[in-house]
């Protein structure tokens, strides 16, 4: 069958459903996931789901259409639940619910690797911008407190519009890693020496492929990505 999942929007909401989709083509099923076009090359780093535009949907033809998106018809059930993001996501299909929530990159070796990046050293890459974290910290106290943990060179993990900004407030490119694709930063964030987060995609993916990094909570306990790997950081007031 031709599933298609929705989740049209966030980096890290669309990974933390590719168990499902993990789980679906195991079943045999060919599995698309409807997200907006910036988030494809994502699907560089996977084998078992593509991606596909909403406009396409009726020529799809699909089988089976499963919408697993919080925003916006479900936020309001979502926050009145209680629920962390994955318990209610999850558990909106009872076949979901036990399944292995960690999400797989099986062609992440295929990826560009730091070296490719013309990084040779052993650094500590920090992630420190979640467009979706709803305690915000500013640059300095996140590098002061990656600083106190790690003696590798912080390297700040940015995409394009961040670099920019950064880039104005005068940082030098050599101290920044913008990933070209999105399907590159499983490898990346594997592959550093140490990593740093907020709570954000880079955390995400670090708890899929890392045993251990370090994590600044959002401060809103249903929006917190937890794994084993993460090593929680609290920053003060």
């Amino acid at each position: 069958m031709k599933i298609c999942l929705v989740y049209q929007m966030r980096l890290g909401d669309i990974i933390r459903i590719l168990p499902i989709a993990r789980s679906l083509e195991r079943q045999g099923h060919s599995v698309w996931v409807e997200c907006l076009e910036s988030y494809w090359s994502l699907f560089e780093c996977i084998s078992y789901a593509r991606p596909a535009r909403i406009e396409d949907r009726a020529a799809m033809n699909y089988g089976r259409v499963i919408d697993l998106q919080i925003w916006p018809r479900r936020y309001h059930d979502f926050r009145r639940s209680g629920k962390s993001w994955a318990d209610f996501v999850f558990g909106l299909h009872p076949e979901f619910a036990n399944l292995d929530r960690r999400p797989e990159f099986d062609r992440i070796d295929n990826q560009p690797s730091l070296l490719d990046y013309g990084i040779e050293e052993p650094i500590c890459l920090l992630a420190p911008i979640g467009y979706s974290q709803g305690r915000q910290y500013s640059l300095g106290a996140l590098v002061k407190a990656c600083a106190e943990k790690t003696k590798h060179r912080i390297v700040l993990l940015v995409d394009d519009l961040q670099m920019g900004h950064l880039r104005d407030e005068g940082l030098c490119d050599a101290d920044m890693l913008c990933a070209l694709s999105a399907g590159h930063l499983p490898r990346l964030i594997r592959d550093a020496e140490e990593v740093f987060t907020v709570n954000s995609a880079p955390c995400i993916i670090a708890g899929a492929v890392r045993r251990h990094f370090w994590h600044v909570p959002s401060g809103v306990a249903q929006d917190d990505h937890f794994s084993e790997a993460s090593q929680v950081v609290t920053l003060p007031d």
